[in-house]
């Protein structure tokens, strides 16, 4: 009798799967790797929100753009219901992006919640802030400020 994947195996399977369904461009079955309510968040646009919405847009892409994803590697942290994509991508006049995406998972269903992406990219210095739109960093706990430092563990203090 086979065995059911342990949760790690599991959050690999359903990446591996929602990446195969993006190359495919496959709606269906990249809204299908997600909770009904997720969220896709972009440095550079808007954040996609609902599952049929982040299929329905990523599919468009795939087929305007020719894009392929390769995935590169995963850490998954069944404990934590999240992991890390490094992935590759290329488009179909043979440039290529790579860039990291953090996801959390719905910790029954392991249906992917959230996506953060994060992209290779220079830093743009007439930009103030390079980060994520729309997402509540400081909701969220991170730093909003830089820290000053206390001196003794190289941590610093939120000012």
């Amino acid at each position: 009798m086979p065995q059911e994947p342990l949760p790690a195996q599991r959050i690999e399977e359903v990446i591996r799967a929602y990446i195969k369904a993006c190359n495919d461009s496959d709606a269906a079955g990249i809204a299908a790797c997600f909770h009904p309510d997720a969220v896709h968040y972009f440095p550079h646009m808007a954040k996609w929100s609902g599952a049929s919405t982040i299929g329905g847009n990523f599919a468009s892409r795939v087929n305007e753009r020719g894009l392929y994803w390769t995935v590169d590697q995963i850490i998954a942290d069944s404990s934590r219901s999240s992991a890390a994509l490094e992935w590759t991508l290329f488009d179909r006049q043979g440039r290529i992006l790579r860039g990291v995406d953090w996801f959390v998972f719905e910790p029954e269903t392991l249906r992917i919640r959230e996506v953060r992406s994060y992209m290779a990219a220079g830093l743009g210095l007439e930009v103030d802030r390079q980060e994520l739109r729309e997402f509540d960093y400081a909701g969220r706990g991170y730093p909003t400020a830089r820290p000053v430092p206390d001196g003794k563990s190289g941590e610093g203090t939120k000012r």
